[in-house]
């Protein structure tokens, strides 16, 4: 996805002092713009090229063409989308949202939505942030990390399936191994400990509460490509000291059909703050029984978490392990969550996805990497996603920018600051 420097006709935003030397700077760094919206709306009925380069209006996995109301709406809090300019096959197109200016306070952009349209704006200033919405599968917008079954009440495989719809069963050769959380239409994150198996195939299902039963919503697919974190030391994951970068992604074969049983999380934004003893949300299939049953569940369970202070949970590794104080267990790359009846739903090796609401969109700020145990009164420890945000996007997007452009970008934002400031 490319950003581009022309606003539609009638999207003009107030002028800032001095903007149109940024918009010169910005208009020589940006390709040409896309089609106007009508022009995208019309390709709707056409059929889809096999391949282009996802740029501005691009939908990554949509499939609707309804348009979403209110394209000025903000996007959901803190929520991040992976940009770019990686090579997809194209899709039907969507109309649904703007790139505007904001205050790095208010940044926040969506992970994985349905249907994009980029537009440059000059309302507002400070960094870059792009505002979009989506369209669900029934006509009404919708953004990530949305939940289609808000009655809590309803613990039934079909309700937890709506309510939970960005769970993935990540397998190894048709069996599960490892919970997945879905991010994009094309993209899969899960733990790195989950993909170090050699010589098999992986694959996901989606769309369906049940481990082992395939229903009218199951969706299987391949990965295309296990992506593991270049850092990763599977011979650390013996020992609590150096348990670090325990994330992959899976490229899946094809885009993902959207429904309300198949949904993206969000991801967190650069301003996203995990408070502590916030209370937050585990949910997957949980870890093998001791008879060697796997997995625990055969339908997705929740259970609420509180989240620790990392320096408190430290101390309460050190305070039953051999392991001297001034020795770092927890840093600030891990979430620790604390939650009681630990035996009664195990999950602390198996990836499942640590969620936080903001406003009831839920957003994905761990995943399950290690614990001492369910039967010990440590808790497990996540992976902290806001940890890995550039290694995400940069993994998605196939390519970081170079530094003159990195270089450039920061020359124009400061520059745009100042102007602002004026």
């Amino acid at each position: 996805m490319e950003f581009w420097c022309e606003p539609p006709a009638g999207r003009r935003g107030p002028s800032l002092p001095g903007t149109s030397t940024l918009a010169l700077a910005l208009a020589s760094a940006c390709p040409h713009a896309p089609p106007t919206p009508s022009d995208l709306a019309s390709t709707s009925d056409s059929p889809s090229p096999s391949a282009g380069c996802v740029g501005a209006g691009d939908a990554l996995g949509a499939r609707s063409t309804d348009v979403p109301a209110g394209l000025d709406a903000p996007c959901a809090p803190s929520a991040t989308c992976p940009s770019g300019s990686r090579r997809l096959p194209r899709q039907n197109f969507t109309v649904g949202g703007s790139l505007t200016l904001r205050t790095p306070q208010h940044s926040a952009v969506h992970a994985a939505v349905p249907s994009l349209v980029l537009a440059f704006t000059a309302a507002g200033h400070g960094l870059l942030t792009l505002i979009s919405q989506s369209t669900s599968p029934f006509g009404t917008p919708r953004t990530c990390g949305f939940s289609y079954e808000h009655d809590p009440t309803l613990r039934d495989p079909e309700s937890m399936a709506r309510r939970w719809p960005w769970m993935v069963s990540v397998r190894a050769n048709g069996t599960h191994i490892c919970a997945g959380t879905l991010i994009a239409s094309e993209w899969v994150l899960t733990a790195a400990h989950c993909m170090t198996q050699s010589d098999i195939t992986f694959s996901v299902r989606v769309g369906s509460p049940w481990i082992d039963q395939v229903t009218k919503t199951t969706i299987d697919t391949l990965a295309e490509e296990v992506i593991v974190h270049s850092r990763y030391r599977a011979r650390r994951y013996w020992s609590w000291i150096g348990r670090a970068n325990d994330i992959a992604l899976l490229n899946l074969e094809r885009p993902l059909q959207y429904s309300k049983y198949v949904w993206p999380i969000c991801l967190p934004g650069l301003d996203y703050s995990l408070k502590d003893y916030s209370l937050c949300t585990v949910t997957g299939w949980g870890a093998p029984r001791v008879d060697g049953e796997w997995p625990q569940f055969r339908t997705i369970q929740e259970k609420e978490v509180t989240i620790l202070n990392s320096t408190e949970c430290d101390s309460l590794y050190h305070s039953f392990s051999k392991i001297p104080s001034l020795i770092q267990i927890i840093n600030s790359q891990m979430i620790c969550a604390k939650d009681v009846d630990r035996q009664k739903f195990c999950y602390e090796i198996s990836a499942e996805p640590l969620a936080c609401p903001v406003q009831n969109i839920w957003h994905l700020v761990g995943v399950v990497s290690w614990g001492p145990g369910c039967k010990k009164e440590a808790p497990p420890i996540y992976v902290h996603i806001s940890s890995y945000q550039q290694w995400i996007w940069d993994r998605i997007n196939r390519q970081t920018l170079p530094a003159p452009s990195r270089a450039l970008l920061l020359a124009l934002l400061m520059l745009l600051s100042f102007l602002a400031a004026l």
